[in-house]
């Protein structure tokens, strides 16, 4: 999924009167956790309308996480506390699994060695 169409599928369900710039912290805070705690790769930040194309990091069939996150996010600014728990608990749910998928399917080769940097 593209970030340009994430956000035009927020839009749709879950209108809000924040700008884009605000809604792209919280989705750039996200792929950032991903990236960094699944992936041990680096931070993430997007940027309105540069990053429209830019495709997230996971992919169907978890990448309904980021839609779960954005509405908990956008529930939250909006002082709807109980939808913010009740989507933010959807969120950790296929986040779970989309990090223990991807331990089972990303397992080093068998006999590899880990080497501590000292």
């Amino acid at each position: 999924m593209k970030t340009g169409d994430l956000m035009e599928r927020l839009r749709e369900i879950r209108p809000h009167p924040f700008d884009s710039q605000a809604v792209f912290d919280e989705l750039s805070r996200v792929e950032s956790m991903i990236s960094e705690e699944v992936f041990h790769e680096g931070p993430v930040q997007f940027i309105p309308g540069d990053d429209d194309e830019t495709t997230l990091l996971v992919g169907p069939p978890y990448d309904g996480m980021y839609l779960h996150y954005l509405c908990a996010k956008l529930d939250q600014m909006m002082q709807e506390y109980q939808s913010a728990n009740t989507e933010m608990t959807v969120f950790n749910g296929l986040y779970d699994e989309f990090s223990k998928w991807y331990r089972r399917t990303h397992l080093p080769a068998r006999g590899a060695e880990v080497k501590l940097h000292v």
